[in-house]
This record gives C-alpha cells, structure tokens and sequence, in this order.
C-alpha cells in the first residue's frame, strides 16, 4: 500500500486533469501514513512524532468512551423497544441485525455494542465526508496541503451527537464547525474555537429540537426518557435520580441516556490517562476544570438556595451527569484553541470547570453546560497566554536593571 500511494503522488501532485482528485488524496495519504516531506535544513528537532499523530491521540484515548456509550445506547434502546413491544429495528438497522443473527437482549454486551454501532456509523461517515469535502475545497482553493486532524474532529463530533440526529443536522454542524470555526481562520494551528464546540453551538442555536425535542436520546418512536440531568433539573436533585434507580456508580460508568459517546466519566478517566501520559494533553486543564468544578459546586451548596436541589447536588454527581468530564478531557485540551503557558492553562481550566457548573446549574436550558464554558474560556485563552507572557517579560526586565 505505501509503494502504491508513492507512485500515485507525483501523478497527482503534478496538477492538470489530477487537480480536482489532489486534495482528496492528500486527506486519505494523510490518514494513513506520516508526510515524506522533512526538513532539511538546521536548527530541527527529529521526532517520531507529528500533528497527525498527535491529535490520532484524541480518537484512541476516546475508545473507552466509545465502547461503553455504544454499549449503552444498544441497552437503552433494547429496553425501550421492548418497553413500546417493538420486535426490531425499523429499516436497514433491523434487516442488518436479522441478517447476522443479534438479538435484543439487554444484557447481550456485544449485541448492545453492534446495536449502538449502527447508529453511530452514518454519522460518523457523514460528519466524515462533510468534513472531507471542505478540507479539500479549501486546500484546493489555497493550492496546500489537506489540513491533519479532521479524523479526530469528525469522531468528536460523532460522539457528541445523540443517535437521533439526522443527516442533514450532522451535514450542517460538521460545514459549520470546519468553515467558520477552522478554515476561514487559515486551518490547523489558526483557529480560535474547536471546531466540535462551534459546530455543536451551531446545532443547540439554530435547531435546538435536534437536541432537545421528544424521543432525542433513544432511537424508539414513541419512547421518552429524559436524561439525568434533566431529572435532577426537573424532578428534584439527587434524590430525584435515586428514586427512579439510578445510582453513582452506575452513572459513572456511562449506563445513561445522553448522546452516544459522552455518558462515562469512567472512560474520560482512562482516556485522560493516556492523553496525559504521552503528552499529548496538559494535565493542567484537566485539573483546573476539576477544581473549578469542585470549587463552584462548594459555593452554591454552601450559598445557593437550600430549597433549590439543584443547587445542592454534590460535586461527585457533577462528575458522573451529563458531559463534564468529556468536556475537559476530549474538548479544553484542543492543542490549538486552549491556552499554552502553563499558568494559562491552569486559568483556562478553571474557568472552564467553574462556567460549567454555573451555566449548568443557573441555566437549566442549556444543560450541556461544558459545551457553552469551553466556548467561552476559548475566547479568553489568548488573553490568559498575553498576560503571561507580559508578567514573564516585565519580571526578566526588572532584572536585568537590577542586575545592571
């Protein structure tokens, strides 16, 4: 397969009647293997290392999330068919399934996870090929090479996604998020906000049924079932959630409706592992988020109204509801929109958590309070990075004039 890429690559990088197919096989050349452009002249650093790979990280330290949210949306989706008397699937879904034999047991692991699977996978492909089309638009406009990174955009999108969503939803988040959010800023290295945030405030903005209409987190017509989050907003904090069966533990492992990939604080806590273990990500952020979470939590336990529950849910169900821990993990460690001095990212971090928790708890209509703090500390982490910088150039100039 390399000799193969190797002797297509000067037939379309020549140009001509190969122009219109370059940027495509730039973008597939890029998925699959590293750039056979090195630098030649000195100063360099050699690394095994590269953009590509790095962000490649984001999508395989996801995988935990992955399995489990797939897993969990089969199961969800198995007790609400057979809630409504629904003996399968409706459409290709159904025949697939019929074909190979799996069933819709509950506790069948992996006929759960290939139930879930099918309603990740056109997703992913679509948000996928969106993505691909405008990268290569793009890079054919501006005669350079496919931008790196839209695998794991593509797969964050996915993930953030409930499996309801249509196609033409994923098709306008997904152009939104890489147009205006990447490509018109230049692409890797340039933009200002992750491209999975914007396309996702995109969608929540200008079509908030996709997220928040009836039947949205489990694929059953005719079935409802709120996320925990809104049990607690709506039905009374913790107590609420403990009187309908859920328990900590089980929402920590992800079993809960929500979209497909963010539900497990379990898998956030095995992905943040890898992520900080090679490098990948700062474990500043990770920790700023936490500890403004925790932080903010406290405050309105202690301050907020003690007839409101919501204000009284302590800072370990934050954790295991809704998308926090995805949030930090997979969304405010985006190498290019996050802050990049490490006392800004400490800041970064905790604006992050503690926004949150704030528009989480004082908003309850935009519950996915992560989403909105990661959009807005974005605005501020080159703000954060100036002020850094600033203090370091003005603490090594008092220096030199006491030196002198």
């Amino acid at each position: 397969m390399r000799k193969l890429f190797d002797r297509l690559r000067p037939k379309f990088e020549q140009g001509g009647s190969h122009a219109a197919y370059r940027g495509l096989f730039q973008l597939l050349d890029s998925f699959l293997y590293a750039s056979p452009h090195t630098t030649i002249g000195a100063p360099h650093v050699r690394d095994a290392n590269n953009v590509q790979r790095l962000l490649n990280n984001f999508v395989i330290a996801s995988l935990p999330c992955w399995l489990i949210g797939l897993w969990n949306l089969g199961q969800q989706t198995s007790f609400a068919m057979a809630q409504v008397g629904m003996l399968e699937a409706p459409g290709w879904r159904g025949a697939i399934m019929a074909a190979l034999g799996v069933g819709y047991n509950p506790q069948d692991v992996i006929g759960c996870f290939f139930h879930g699977f099918l309603y990740f996978l056109p997703i992913f492909l679509v948000a996928l090929l969106t993505g691909a089309f405008w990268e290569s638009l793009f890079a054919q406009l501006r005669r350079r090479p496919v931008d790196e990174g839209l695998l794991a955009i593509a797969w964050l999108f996915a993930l953030v996604m409930p499996a309801t969503m249509p196609v033409y939803g994923v098709i306008l988040g997904m152009s939104f998020g890489i147009v205006v959010g990447k490509s018109i800023y230049g692409g890797m290295g340039r933009y200002l906000v992750s491209p999975v945030v914007l396309g996702f405030a995109f969608l929540m903005f200008s079509n908030s049924d996709l997220f928040l209409g009836v039947g949205t987190w489990i694929p059953v017509p005719g079935y409802e079932e709120p996320t925990t989050l809104e049990i607690a907003i709506e039905e009374g904090g913790v107590a609420a959630l403990l009187a309908v069966d859920y328990d900590w533990w089980q929402l920590f492992v992800g079993n809960q409706p929500g979209p497909m990939g963010i539900t497990s604080a379990l898998g956030c806590l095995l992905g943040a592992v890898f992520l900080i273990f090679t490098g990948t990500v700062s474990w500043r952020i990770i920790a700023g988020s936490l500890v403004g979470m925790i932080v903010t939590v406290l405050l309105f336990n202690a301050f907020g109204p003690q007839d409101d529950p919501l204000f009284q849910v302590p800072w370990y169900w934050h954790v295991a509801i809704a998308g926090w821990a995805f949030v930090t993990v997979f969304i405010a460690t985006d190498p290019v929109a996050a802050a990049t001095t490490n006392p800004g990212r400490w800041c970064f971090g905790l604006l992050v958590g503690a926004l949150t928790i704030i528009v989480r708890v004082t908003n309850p209509s935009l519950f996915q309070g992560g989403v909105f703090a990661v959009l807005l500390a974005s605005i501020f982490a080159p703000l954060f990075d100036y002020f850094v910088v600033e203090r370091n150039i003005k603490r090594r100039a008092r220096r030199v004039r006491a030196e002198a």
